[in-house]
This record gives C-alpha cells, sequence and structure tokens, in this order.
C-alpha cells in the first residue's frame, strides 16, 4: 500500500483517526511526491511488535518538504523506541520536531502560532531534564 493509498482510506472512513500497519507507508519521499496533506490526517500505525504510535501525516509532509526525510524514515520506524527518537532528535513527536525547525514553519498563522508556544514548552522541558539534584 502507498501513502496515497493510506490518505484515501482515511477519506473513505470518515474517521478523524484510522488504524494501518507500520509497512503501509514505507517510502518517506512519498510525502515529496502527493499534493498538500491537510495537518489533522492522523493514523495510528500498528507495529509488528504490537507497538503503536499516532502520526500526524500533514505535519509529516511539512516536514519532508523541509528535507528532513531521516526524521520521517525514524519517526515512521516502530522498531525505534520515543525513547530513542528523543535521543537522537530532542522530541518524541512530529509536532515538537516541527516545532524546533522554525526554518520549516508554514503560512498557516494558526498552526505557526502553535508551533511557537510548543517550542517554549519543550526547550523548558529539556533544560530542566538536564538538571541534576
Amino acid at each position: 500500500m502507498s501513502l496515497r493509498d493510506v490518505i484515501k482510506k482515511y477519506l473513505l472512513s470518515e474517521e478523524s483517526v484510522i488504524e494501518v500497519g507500520e509497512n503501509e507507508i514505507n517510502d518517506a519521499k512519498e510525502f515529496l511526491e502527493l499534493d498538500e496533506i491537510r495537518v489533522g490526517t492522523r493514523v495510528i500505525l500498528v507495529g509488528k511488535n504490537g507497538r503503536k504510535r499516532l502520526v500526524d501525516l500533514g505535519i509529516l509532509q511539512i516536514i519532508a518538504k523541509c528535507g528532513h526525510i531521516e526524521f520521517i524514515k525514524d519517526y515512521l520506524d516502530l522498531s525505534i523506541p520515543l525513547g530513542d527518537i528523543h535521543g537522537k532528535y530532542g522530541v518524541y513527536t512530529e509536532i515538537e520536531y516541527l516545532a524546533l525547525n522554525e526554518k520549516c514553519y508554514t503560512e498557516d498563522e494558526d498552526l505557526v502560532a502553535v508551533l511557537k508556544k510548543l517550542k517554549e514548552y519543550i526547550l523548558k522541558r529539556e533544560k530542566a531534564s538536564t538538571i541534576r539534584y
């Protein structure tokens, strides 16, 4: 199944979130080939190991168009725990990743406002986690 098929399945389901197998989105570069995917197009990836990860395909497309394909590959790989994602990128989710990469911000003023607030939170969280008592 391709990313295009997953989006079609999402639209036909008329649900706010659908579940798909982890190998149904298997090429991060597909995000570059499609027309705009709306932010809020969410799917739950279900891995062979039972791990699940909620992903926003619209946010991932923004990240892809900014050239950060490696993050997307890692984030979609359910064999990589979120702790390892955090260790490598300093974030737990795709929206956190976008928030920390201002060069990737879009023209959507509402989204940018949310990303800026989230960035403040992430920076405070990371600073607090480095303080040792």
